[in-house]
């Protein structure tokens, strides 16, 4: 079979089985491993199967992905989320919109120390929904402000997202993490100007809480340097060359321990191992599912499936603003049908190349990518964030839509554009602090 012929029916089989509901990880590892034994022959399959998962495995880089989880759990048993949403609502309470503003911004700071979109959404939900319901604030438009601030998640580092795409495409995990900050404060900032607009226009929508002294705003602050020093102890250590993005993961994960423990009094005995299994769990799952895509990458390459891609994009236009965005239409198709984790580990192998034909920079693809696949977290048919953040408010789905498409439209969207043509939003702080 030719290797054109063997990739599109790879990409026809791994589509039906997803769609059919058969686990991602599955699906990949089977379409990798019988794409490349009809191209390469069984022996030769199962050996470059086989020395893709061990080389992975024994990669010293990947040890962050556990150890940046392994923070983000020990920071929600902490508690510091709880005193970041109060910080957030005792600063921007009073503002039109104050409560939808404060849950974005307190979605951006514990983003910090979490890493996953999901997680952050989940604990957001159960903190922020309740005091947005008590105040009366409409839940359709509510429960959209939560899963819109789970996907700030992807891009603000630590993200998960970023060192996943990082291990695939064999890229500065360093510059991947510096380079989703400005795009992730573009994000929270695109959210929080339309909430303000939309509750300035229909004050209905949730009324302002009332205005606090300035001596109250600056005590609630007491209650975030923990996660301050958290973002310091990652982010500087690593810019200014102290530790490697492992270590700086591995000094964090230790630090917000006694924190947890002593300062914040969040940590028992009891939560510290449900931190431990909940970190085994998920680093297991993400683990797995990278692995299993290194294979189906492989089978991609030896294709030649990328250089198909792009010949088939410059047929209907040569010009690199149109390619951009017709890779931007299909990332965002992908976010739609899977969750990020999943989006990032299919879409590098294939549209990275791709991007980099065309003079896009990798570091700079990565933010496009996060943007893209994080705004396909709230949208359905999947729309993972949506789904969570409706369930905790007991919201209905398609109520919450409406709402929360208007948000994509009027914030994620501008957002995206500037991302994906003003490189500089992405490469400044890497190119600034790093260096090419």
């Amino acid at each position: 079979m030719e290797p054109i012929t063997l990739g599109l029916l790879s990409l026809a089989v791994l589509t039906l089985f997803l769609i059919s509901g058969m686990r991602i990880a599955y699906a990949t590892a089977m379409c990798g491993f019988a794409g490349l034994w009809m191209l390469r022959g069984y022996d030769a399959a199962a050996m470059l199967s086989a020395t893709t998962v061990y080389g992975h495995l024994t990669s010293y880089t990947l040890l962050v992905l556990p150890l940046f989880i392994l923070m983000g759990y020990f920071a929600f048993y902490a508690g510091i989320t709880r005193d970041l949403y109060w910080a957030a609502r005792q600063w921007f309470g009073n503002m039109p919109g104050g409560l939808a503003i404060a849950t974005v911004f307190g979605s951006a700071g514990f983003a910090a120390a979490c890493g996953a979109s999901t997680a952050s959404a989940a604990v957001m939900g159960r903190v922020a929904l309740p005091e947005l319901k008590k105040y009366g604030y409409d839940m359709k438009v509510a429960t959209g402000c939560v899963a819109a601030g789970g996907t700030l998640a992807t891009m603000i580092p630590p993200s998960v997202l970023m060192v996943i795409y990082g291990f695939i495409a064999e890229e500065s995990i360093g510059a991947l993490l510096l380079a989703g900050i400005l795009p992730g404060l573009l994000e929270a900032f695109s959210y929080v100007t339309m909430l303000y607009l939309r509750f300035w226009i229909n004050p209905s929508l949730g009324p302002p809480i009332e205005r606090v002294t300035m001596a109250e705003k600056f005590s609630s602050l007491k209650g975030v340097w923990g996660i301050v020093v958290l973002i310091i102890l990652v982010m500087g250590s690593i810019y200014t060359g102290v530790a490697t993005p492992t270590e700086a993961a591995g000094v964090a994960a230790f630090y917000a321990i006694p924190v947890g423990f002593l300062i914040y009094r969040g940590l028992t005995v009891k939560s510290f191992s449900n931190v431990l299994v909940e970190t085994a769990v998920t680093t297991g799952v993400v683990m797995i599912m990278l692995f299993v895509v290194m294979i189906l990458s492989r089978l991609f390459i030896f294709e030649g499936l990328p250089e198909i891609i792009l010949d088939n994009l410059r047929s209907v236009s040569a010009n690199p603003v149109i390619i951009m965005l017709m890779l931007n239409v299909f990332m965002i198709i992908t976010g739609m049908l899977m969750d990020d984790v999943s989006g990032v580990l299919l879409s590098t192998p294939i549209l990275l190349p791709v991007a980099v034909e065309i003079g896009v920079d990798p570091i700079h693809f990565a933010a496009i990518l996060g943007v893209n696949l994080g705004m396909g977290n709230i949208t359905p048919p999947t729309a993972p964030l949506l789904y969570l953040s409706t369930r905790i408010g007991k919201a209905k789905i398609n109520e919450t839509l409406m709402p929360t498409l208007i948000l994509i439209a009027g914030a994620w969207l501008p957002a995206l554009m500037i991302t994906t043509y003003v490189p500089d939003v992405a490469l400044w702080l890497p190119n600034t602090l790093i260096g090419n």
